[in-house]
């Protein structure tokens, strides 16, 4: 059986998680949180837009049911292709499962090979000791001493002390044979669990349409989403991908959201369309509506 060369099988697991493809598991989260961002700075916005004299208030039901139904969809589908447990596929269950299947490759000498380049050391004690001495040369009352990075030893230590609680073991007993424990790959799995509701929604009401048969079988959980269930699922999503990006990959932490170009509440106080504007909103409706009502096929034409 040939062995599995650890370095060209991480960076393939780094490139399914943090790449520049819109279908990288990272990019997937960024843009779900963004849009989630937008969706709430509108639900705010309804809670204080003026109301009628009614009492009801004064924006565009049309227009904010399309938001609606357009934003849940969106992330359900996201959740969906995220928690995706299918063969050829971008996702955390793919991801975590792929680890999980070459765990007894996952050693601490494995990992410490990967990041050697970047100043990771498995026995760092030399550097401590050239640190030391670069401290106790250079120090002087009252002035900050700047380490070289070459002499920074601390995340070295820091990766060994992340993988004692990977493995289970500790400071006294490391060995470069320590292997991640595979218990940290079922609990990751389990907390995607709270998404299979989500799942089982998109399946049966998005992706296809369930008859009506079935859709009696099903249980409450499946059959209705809020706002409340897709933000468990973001949740438990982002908890376990933050987890692989940090302990897993051994990057460093990423905020999972985009830093905007500019304001995206820019221009969010101006009105869509001006009363003058309205009309042509009118003609632009029933061009459609005319348009739509061509869309046949003649007896005339079928039955030739």
């Amino acid at each position: 059986m040939e062995r599995l060369n650890f370095r060209v099988e991480y960076n393939k697991w780094l490139r399914l998680f943090d790449s520049e493809d819109k279908n990288s598991i990272l990019t997937q989260v960024i843009n779900m949180l963004f849009e989630t961002l937008i969706y709430k700075v509108i639900l705010k916005a309804r809670s204080i837009a003026p109301k009628n004299s009614k009492g009801k208030i004064k924006l565009n039901g049309a227009v904010h049911y399309l938001i609606d139904k357009c934003f849940f969809n969106c992330q359900l589908m996201t959740i969906r292709r995220l928690t995706d447990k299918g063969g050829d596929v971008i996702s955390l269950h793919k991801l975590l499962n792929q680890m999980k299947g070459n765990c007894k490759y996952l050693t601490r000498e494995n990992y410490f090979k990967v990041f050697e380049e970047q100043g990771y050391e498995y026995d760092y004690s030399e550097t401590r000791e050239k640190q030391n001495e670069y401290i106790d040369k250079n120090s002087r009352m009252g002035e900050v001493i700047v380490v070289p990075e070459e002499l920074d030893w601390v995340k070295s230590e820091k990766l060994h002390s992340d993988f004692d609680k990977l493995s289970k073991s500790g400071p006294k007993n490391r060995g470069p044979g320590d292997i991640i424990d595979h218990s940290i790959f079922d609990k990751l799995l389990s907390e995607l669990k709270s998404c299979e509701n989500l799942r089982e929604h998109v399946d049966h009401f998005i992706a296809h349409s369930l008859k009506p048969g079935k859709i009696e079988k099903l249980d409450e959980g499946s059959l209705r989403v809020n706002f409340e269930n897709l933000w468990r699922a973001q949740q438990a999503v982002c908890k376990v991908t933050k987890f692989i990006y940090l302990y897993l990959l051994f990057r460093k932490d990423h905020e999972l959201l985009p830093i905007p170009h500019g304001s995206f509440l820019q221009y969010i106080e101006d009105p869509l369309i001006s009363k003058e504007g309205k009309k042509e909103l009118r003609i632009e409706e029933e061009v459609f509506r005319d348009e739509i009502r061509s869309w046949k096929i003649e007896i005339k034409d079928i039955c030739k």
